[in-house]
This record gives structure tokens, C-alpha cells and sequence, in this order.
């Protein structure tokens, strides 16, 4: 710990006022040399710095941080015009920034990491590289934003997120994304220490993964009006687009998970092959009482999971129109057969309370129908070693008593009491507070608590994680994405990572005024 000096007797009063009313964090007050978000659970501020020079070098110890350190050598490149070495330390090596694996610091958890920085040099440590990822970020937003940033201010960090699960949704089913794009992406949620990047891949105005048991799912699904009623070709990712998108999101600690949408949401898939749809016609549902739309599903999923490594496959299973499956014979007919039989064993629907919930309203036949479907979809995927990740819905036909499936809640605070109760993981991601194509004033954003003050201690550790969802209907360019992610998102980034007892609102803002430039240097506009 570093400790400040007499002249920083102002710093060390307010450090005194943080502790008396209970705040986790410790140090300054926000400064533009300490506008880091989001904020660390614990900061103090020492005296002096540590500037960068060209004999600086990267210090790697362990070969699993050689990656890391190369990846800080190319950060500080552009922002300090130096280009160091990254070598392993020497017994008699001048110090510089020294990136260490400490096994014994269980503290820390898998994410958590400490930074030091003194005169002498700077050293980050943790349990694991995702750990020392994190801490880069830490040192590269202490730094200042202009072209001659070398000089590191003298602090003390202990740090650790809150959640596990730290995400973004972006959808380039309703405005594609290109692959630089995506990359692009990827750097913002590393810069504030997100580590899911979900890719809302399907719906009713594209296709965009090909798939190759079934190419006519890009040859016509890829080639569809967009929601600005353009077409393209070409508007899909390859395997090997792919692959390249979640290699460079995992050297930035970022699991790409995958939205492939089932059984509502599916124009696209239709539209390809109209024999999934009811009456053999395109529409927005698949047609659950045939069994080859199971099947459809099993093969798309089969691939997909080869595609994407990540532990979870999200199949949406939200809105479905319920005047399909009405107007559908062998839909009505199966919703009735599964209307005079018991649910399985351990099978609960849900229906949740309130009467002005976002998205379709509840209702038992078609909550039985697409249950039966989900539950199969969810034993393929566990089968196959990966957990489905469905919008709060997958709930209202019952879970499978063992599912392990994850709940992201959109639709209020009844919905994460009610997951968390079945004792399932939930990742809250709740409209509006968290809908980023929506106008929410960032303040709003930044009040948002996803734990709510009345759920019972035993159930809040099913609380994995939040989701800021950056939907595509009205964002034809990047530049509009960003202009609607930010700077709302870092609001988010801070809910998940800091404590909640260490966040209010006036440091935050003093912060993001200062970090602000940040961004801007990353191309991304307040304006679209």
C-alpha cells in the first residue's frame, strides 16, 4: 500500500470520509489522471509517478502472460510513442511495468488482480491471466489521453468485479456487422472490462452464420431486407470468419455467445426454408408440432456449438406470435393433446404477475407448446456439455427440474424473484434500464441495482451477472451504435464490475467527463 505524503493530506481526508460512510473504495477524489472505469473496489493514491521511457521494458515471468504482455506493448504504442520489449525479468533488470501470476492470492478470485505503481516501476499481479488482462486496462486508462502520455501516477489497486458475467448484446440480424466491425467491438468491452459479447446472430430480417447442412439459411436468409430495407451479399459470417472473431475476442478475455432465435423470431429461417414454418409458409414461428423443426434446430445447434467454444448458446425463445400457432391445425392440435395430459415430473409453468409486461402476453397453450420445444432444445444442448441461455420466457412452460439453463431477465424484478427462487442462474438485463437503443438518461442507468433490495440472501448469488443490449433497428452504422452504446454502457460496465455500495452517481460523472477523450480516441462520438 502507498502510503501519501504530507502534501497529499486533502487526499488522505477524503480517504477518511469514504471509510466513515462506508464506501468500499479508497483514495482521491476523481481526477482526470485517475478517471478509471469502472471503479476499482479499492484505490489510494500515492506521490509522484512512474514515467515510461524507451529502456522501459514489460517484464513476463509466467509464458502464459506473453500474450498479455505483447498486447500492452501494442496499447502503449500509439499513446506513448515507445515501443517496448517484453522480456522475462532479470536478476538484475532495471524495473518497468513487471505483469506477475501469484497462485497464492485466492483473494482475488479468477478476474481480480493488484496494481502497484511507484516511482520505481509498476507491477500487477493475480491468481489468473484473466486477472492481469484486467489490471492492463486499469494501467492504460491511468495513463493520460494525449499522443505524449509516459507518466503513470503513483497508486495502490486491489480489484475484483462483482459479477461473473459482464455483457454486451450487439445485432447484426437487423444491420449487419462486418467483422472489423465486430472486432472493433470487442476492444470497447476489454477497455471497461466486459467479458461477453452476445451476438443476436438470427431473426426475421437476416441470417447471419452459415451453417452447412442448410446454406440456403444465408442463401436466402443473408440476402433479406435489412431495417433499412437494404440488401446485400455477403451479409453473414463464415467458419472462418468465425474462428477469427472469437480468437481475437478470447486474447481480450471475451466470450462470444451466440443468439441463435427459437421458435419465435425465425423470418429468416423460414424464409429459407419455408417447410419449418406452419402450413409450409414463411413466418416469424417455427412450427414446433413437426418434428423436423427439432430437427432443424438440432443441426443448426450442432453447429453452431463447433463454431462457438463458449460454455452457453442463447436461443432467445421470446415473443412468439401467438396467431401463428392458433391459425396452424397441427399446432392447435398439439397444444390440445398437451392440454389434457400432465406435465412432466418436476415441471412448473410460470406466469408471472403484472399486467404490463413487455412482449407477449401470457398464455397456458402456447406456454405448454413452446415449453415441450425448449425442454428438448436445453437436454440437446446439456447433452453436448453447453448450457441454453434463454430471454426470461423459457420459464412460462416450465423448466425440466435438472435444467441448468441460464434466465436472462428482461421483464422486471418478478422475473429474477422467480428464477432465482428455482434456484437458476439469472443474468439481468432489464428493459429499459439496460435496452441501449432506448433514450434512458444515463443517470437512470447508473441508479439501476439488479439485485432486488427485497430477494433473500440465500437466492442473490444466482445473480451471475448484467447485460447491456444494444439492439439494431434503428443503428444502420457503427458509428450510430456507438453513439447509442455510449456512454451508458460504461454506466453498465461499473454496476457489474464495482460494488454496490462503492457507486454514486457525482464521482462517476466527474470520471466519465474525464474519460471521455478516451473513447473519442477510440472513434466512438457522443453524436451519431
Amino acid at each position: 500500500m502507498i502510503n501519501p505524503y504530507p502534501r497529499c493530506r486533502l487526499a488522505a481526508l477524503l480517504v477518511a470520509v469514504y471509510v466513515i460512510v462506508g464506501q468500499s473504495f479508497c483514495g482521491l477524489a476523481a481526477g482526470p489522471e485517475l478517471a478509471v472505469i469502472p471503479r476499482p473496489q479499492q484505490l489510494q493514491a500515492g506521490e509522484g509517478n512512474y514515467t515510461l521511457t524507451a529502456r522501459t521494458a514489460i517484464l513476463v515471468a509466467a509464458p502464459e502472460l506473453q500474450e498479455i504482455g505483447q498486447y500492452l506493448a501494442e496499447l502503449l504504442a500509439p499513446a506513448t510513442g515507445l515501443k517496448l520489449e517484453v522480456r522475462r525479468p532479470g536478476l538484475f533488470a532495471r524495473r518497468g511495468i513487471e505483469l506477475r501470476l501469484a497462485s497464492d492470492r485466492r483473494d482475488l478470485g479468477d478476474e481480480g488482480y493488484a496494481l502497484q505503481c511507484a516511482p520505481q516501476g509498476v507491477t500487477i499481479t493475480a491468481a489468473k491471466p484473466a486477472g492481469v488482462f484486467y489490471g492492463v486496462q486499469t494501467l492504460r486508462q491511468l495513463l493520460p489521453v494525449d499522443g505524449a502520455a509516459r507518466a503513470v501516477p503513483a497508486v495502490s489497486i486491489t480489484d475484483q468485479p462483482r459479477f461473473r458475467w459482464r455483457g454486451y448484446l450487439l445485432d447484426p440480424a437487423r444491420h449487419f456487422r462486418t467483422k472489423a466491425e465486430l472486432k472493433q467491438v470487442i476492444d470497447w468491452l476489454a477497455l471497461l472490462k466486459l467479458n461477453v459479447l452476445q451476438l443476436h446472430l438470427t431473426d426475421d430480417q437476416g441470417w447471419r452464420v452459415a451453417i452447412r447442412k442448410y446454406p440456403q439459411l444465408t442463401e436466402v436468409g443473408a440476402r433479406l431486407p435489412d431495417c433499412s430495407g437494404r440488401r446485400g451479399d455477403g451479409w453473414f459470417y463464415t467458419p472462418e470468419d468465425v474462428r477469427e472473431i472469437v480468437a481475437y475476442a478470447a486474447r481480450r478475455y471475451v466470450t462470444v455467445v451466440p443468439e441463435i432465435e427459437m421458435p419465435g423470431h425465425s423470418g429468416a429461417a423460414t424464409a429459407a426454408c419455408p417447410e419449418l414454418g406452419c402450413g409450409s409458409r414463411p413466418s416469424s414461428a417455427l412450427c414446433v408440432s413437426q418434428a423436423r423443426a427439432f430437427e432443424h434446430a438440432r443441426d443448426v445447434l450442432d453447429e453452431v456449438a463447433a463454431l462457438f467454444p463458449s460454455p452457453y448458446i442463447h436461443i432467445g425463445a421470446d415473443e412468439v406470435a401467438s396467431s401463428i400457432w392458433r391459425a396452424c391445425p397441427r399446432c392447435r392440435a398439439r397444444m390440445a393433446e398437451l392440454a389434457a395430459a400432465p406435465l412432466p415430473a418436476g415441471v412448473t409453468p410460470v406466469h408471472l404477475p403484472g399486467q404490463n409486461l413487455p412482449g407477449q402476453p401470457y398464455q397456458p397453450d402456447i406456454a405448454r407448446l413452446q415449453g415441450e420445444f425448449i425442454r428438448r432444445v436445453d437436454a440437446h444442448l446439456a447433452a453436448r456439455g453447453r448450457r441454453l441461455v434463454g430471454w426470461d420466457e423459457i420459464v412460462e412452460g416450465g423448466l425440466a427440474a435438472d435444467s441448468r439453463a441460464v434466465v436472462m431477465v428482461w421483464r422486471g424484478a418478478a422475473a429474477i424473484a422467480n428464477a432465482a427462487g428455482q434456484q437458476r442462474d439469472v443474468v439481468v438485463t432489464l428493459y429499459p434500464d439496460c435496452y441501449l437503443d432506448n433514450a434512458t438518461a444515463l443517470e437512470q442507468t447508473y441508479a439501476f441495482e439488479p439485485v432486488p433490495p427485497d430477494l433473500p440472501a440465500a437466492q442473490v448469488p444466482r445473480i451471475i451477472g448484467l447485460q447491456g443490449n444494444m439492439w439494431g433497428e434503428q443503428t444502420p452504422t457503427l458509428r450510430r451504435v456507438a453513439a447509442q452504446t455510449f456512454p451508458r454502457l460504461c454506466a453498465l460496465a461499473e454496476t457489474g464490475w464495482t460494488a454496490r455500495a462503492g457507486r454514486k452517481y457525482p464521482d462517476f460523472a466527474s470520471r466519465l467527463a474525464a474519460f471521455t477523450p478516451r473513447l473519442e480516441q477510440m472513434g466512438i462520438q457522443r453524436k451519431p
